[in-house]
């Protein structure tokens, strides 16, 4: 079994840890990603509350999970 990374790191402001088996680089990167795409979300949608950006986010990223999926699948 591999060795769980784990990073302290925060999102609009909010602390979390998060742990994983990819690397520190990786989870760091995930925050930020994280937080670049919230505040895009919220330019977007000022009146939005945190729950409903959380939900956003979630979404856009299974849609491109999704996406990526299917052109893996065509291959």
């Amino acid at each position: 079994m591999a060795q769980k990374n784990r990073v302290r790191g925060q999102i609009l402001d909010k602390e979390y840890t998060i742990s994983a088996e990819e690397t520190q680089a990786h989870l760091k990167a995930t925050f930020e990603l994280a937080n670049q795409q919230l505040t895009q979300l919220k330019t977007l949608r000022p009146q939005a509350s945190t729950e409903e950006l959380a939900i956003l986010l979630a979404l856009n990223a299974l849609s491109d999970q999704l996406k990526m999926q299917a052109k893996v699948d065509r291959t």
